[in-house]
């Protein structure tokens, strides 16, 4: 059977897609690695210190929608530019300006939270979305998102190999100049290769507000609540796990292995369940990766079981949840607000992201054990669970948005 070919363009435009990814990992790589040795720095407690962390992870959830709707107006690529500039003043500026807790919360929680969320998961899911049909848009979606998955497997035993090595603010400062210089520019130069937006068909519901739709359709409430789960453990895994790690005495090495096992099984997730998602109902996909990512974190208490058990279960679910949230939100709304749509979804997100990081900080420090919030994160991601499993049964394109006026801005509830 013949089989087209995919365009040379679309080709290089999914690998630098693939590249962003990668490269962004480095903002939360090294923050997750030198957070003991920051919080010593500033002479602060994990809870005290924790807040930069936290308005990190917020930040990166309001910008989403920011971030979506700049996506759609001047083009993905642009927008992940941007984004590298942005990070790159937050990580440089840090290091110029090492003196400061309220500086580095500004430069760290701000600029580099709307650059971590230029250069990832929204402006990406808008690229691929522009570059392929419908039914092949998960499994590319997939493959440009496993960038994540490669950073974790290369570049995370190399920060914890570094942390010895260099202090904090040489390896932000050298981290800086690449994002602002190199990436920043070739993002820049090859945007002019991305395709531009298919003119919307013009509907009743066109012009409505991202929010007016949503406001009222269970979906996308569904949606937010597993995805809520979503952010909150991968937060633990961003800030906490490092430093729980130290505190039970995990060796260097097990830790550098752990994270590249839980990135080798991320890109595996990735690829997986955009493959699985065309053939399988993508309610139960979902639900089966929130319950084995709360299983896995079940398995951080089990006593003398090592990590590496833990890294196989989290990183087997790791991409598969947002590939999946992505996958409906694309297909249930109109090509006009998909990329608004998916920013709220990742402000919930984000939102669990911010908790986990505060509340597990100070739980430790009123406890000195993690062990009450992996139970809280266990709870959590049972919950996303049901709700995607009851709440998306029927989750298909939204009805109202291809009604006339009556029921543009009150959409019905389609899983009904």
């Amino acid at each position: 059977m013949h089989r087209t070919r995919l365009p040379a363009v679309t080709v290089a435009l999914v690998a630098i897609g693939f590249a962003v990814m990668f490269v962004s990992t480095a903002v939360k790589g090294l923050y997750q690695v030198y957070f003991v040795d920051l919080a010593t720095h500033f002479g602060q407690g994990r809870a005290q210190f924790a807040w930069s962390g936290s308005v990190f992870m917020l930040a990166t959830g309001l910008m989403s929608p920011v971030v979506g709707a700049l996506s759609d107006r001047v083009g993905p690529l642009r927008t992940a530019a941007a984004g590298a500039l942005a990070a790159g003043i937050a990580l440089g500026g840090a290091a110029l300006w090492p003196g400061s807790l309220t500086f580095f919360v500004l430069m760290f929680g701000l600029a580099g939270a709307f650059g971590l969320a230029a250069m990832t998961f929204v402006p990406m899911g808008i690229l691929v979305d522009r570059l392929f049909e419908e039914r092949k848009k998960g499994l590319a979606y997939a493959v440009v998102t496993n960038g994540t998955a490669i950073g974790f497997i290369v570049l995370s035993p190399l920060w914890i190999w570094l942390q010895p090595q260099a202090g904090w603010i040489t390896a932000f400062g050298v981290a800086g100049a690449v994002f602002a210089l190199p990436v920043a520019g070739a993002l820049w130069l090859t945007s002019r290769w991305e395709p531009a937006s298919a003119p919307a068909p013009r509907t009743a519901g066109a012009d409505v507000p991202a929010w007016t739709v949503v406001r009222r359709d269970p979906v996308f409430y569904a949606l937010a609540a597993g995805f809520f789960g979503c952010g909150a453990t991968m937060a633990f895994i961003d800030v906490h796990l490092i430093a729980y790690w130290q505190g039970q005495g995990v060796p260097r090495l097990a830790m550098g292995y752990a994270m590249s096992t839980l990135g080798a099984l991320e890109l595996a997730s990735g690829l997986v369940s955009g493959a699985l998602a065309l053939r399988w109902d993508k309610h139960r996909l979902l639900a089966a990766f929130y319950a084995l990512r709360s299983a896995s974190m079940l398995l951080l208490l089990v006593p003398g079981l090592g990590v590496l058990p833990f890294a196989v279960g989290f990183g087997a679910s790791y991409l598969g949840t947002v590939i999946l949230t992505s996958m409906f939100c694309f297909e249930r709304y109109g090509s006009r607000i998909k990329g608004k749509v998916f920013g709220l979804l990742f402000l919930g997100h984000q939102l669990g992201a911010f908790l986990t990081v505060q509340l597990g900080a100070w739980s430790f420090d009123a406890t000195r054990s993690y062990q009450h919030s992996i139970t809280a994160l266990v709870a959590v991601t049972l919950c996303s669970a049901a709700c995607s499993w009851l709440g998306l049964r029927r989750a298909g394109p939204l009805p109202a948005l291809a009604k006339g006026p009556a029921h543009a801005a009150v959409p019905e509830a389609a899983s009904r």
